[in-house]
């Protein structure tokens, strides 16, 4: 070996050193970087208190409302705190608690999705999110809300919320909520002694769907006597898209006909009509509709018109018929 060879082999080896002390360096601060980021992963929060206290300040808010607690609800609240609701209604937190402290089953299911919290400051934050609430009848709503939360003599309440009404259905599927009128029923009068003196009257109605699931095609029979032919009702209801709302349109056999707009009203449907009669004069009423969820629909009329207030308000029931029952 000569000199320059030997000389090579020591430069080689020794790059080989470096080399591998290098690698050694490397691959320890990449070791050390990694246990640190564990150890800054497994440190808590240190909001972490204060985010545990709010989530269940508010789990229990959304309890009480499910069970109607008026006390709880109003405990939750600072004594300023407000609510602007989806229509831009401003209420007192406190003093709109009007629910009865019992359990309802007719209370709907109250869920909350896409929480946010973040901390403005020590003792106030704010919590966004999604609310779903699922009624006993009808399809779900949904909205979004923010809560401001302050830290009140040592606990967590609530000093605002803000509501926003969700977007709203349209087209067919804004009829999905009225899929219960689908069967037969027997409507029946809730104070018969008011009948007149030829007897109550016998009332069917039958519900479809059109083919497309368009409309709700609805006929009625209301039968007198046995020697009168009956009076046959036809309506459709269905989405307009001029005036983006439910719709309805009545035809009767006698010659009259009429219309109505259907708006939500908690566990109710309110019909807003207008009737034009055989002989030509006009009427107006409110019928409202409250479906049990099972097998059973309250149905009150109440006339607006000029002179209805000398016209009885109608209290009928409708009973859905056994073959339809389950539906």
């Amino acid at each position: 070996m000569t000199v320059a060879d030997h000389l090579s082999h020591r430069r080689l080896e020794f790059a080989m050193r470096n080399r591998r002390s290098v690698g050694m360096r490397l691959a320890a601060t990449v070791v050390v970087s990694l246990a640190a980021g564990l150890v800054v992963a497994e440190q808590p929060s240190p909001r972490a208190a204060d985010e545990a206290a709010i989530q269940a300040a508010s789990a229990a808010y959304v309890a009480a409302l499910a069970k109607g607690d008026a006390d709880q609800l109003a405990a939750a609240w600072t004594p300023d705190g407000d609510i602007v609701d989806a229509a831009g209604n401003l209420l007192p937190g406190r003093e709109t608690m009007t629910l009865e402290k019992s359990v309802s089953a007719d209370r709907p299911e109250i869920h909350l999705h896409e929480i946010r919290l973040r901390f403005l400051a020590a003792d106030v934050a704010i919590e966004d999110g999604l609310v779903e609430i699922v009624p006993a009848v009808g399809g779900p709503l949904t909205g979004r809300f923010s809560a401001t939360w302050v830290r009140h003599d040592g606990r967590w309440k609530l000093a605002a919320l803000r509501e926003a009404r969700g977007e709203a259905l349209t087209g067919p599927a804004a009829l999905a909520d009225l899929e219960w009128m689908v069967g037969d029923w027997k409507v029946i009068d809730e104070h018969p002694a008011a009948a007149n003196a030829a007897g109550e009257p016998v009332i069917e109605v039958s519900t479809k769907w059109n083919e497309g699931k368009t409309f709700l095609t609805r006929a009625m029979t209301i039968t007198h006597s046995p020697d009168a032919p009956p009076l046959r009702i036809t309506q459709r209801i269905g989405w307009d898209p001029l005036s983006r709302s439910i719709r309805s349109w009545v035809f009767g056999s006698d010659g009259s006909y009429g219309e109505a707009t259907w708006i939500r009203d908690g566990r109710s449907w309110v019909a807003q009509a207008r009737a034009v009669m055989p002989d030509g004069h006009q009427t107006s009423s409110l019928n409202i509709y409250t479906y049990d969820g099972k097998n059973r629909c309250d149905w009150r009329s109440v006339p607006t018109h000029i002179g209805g207030e000398h016209v009885p308000r109608v209290d009928l029931t409708m009973i859905r018929k056994p073959e339809a029952a389950g539906r």
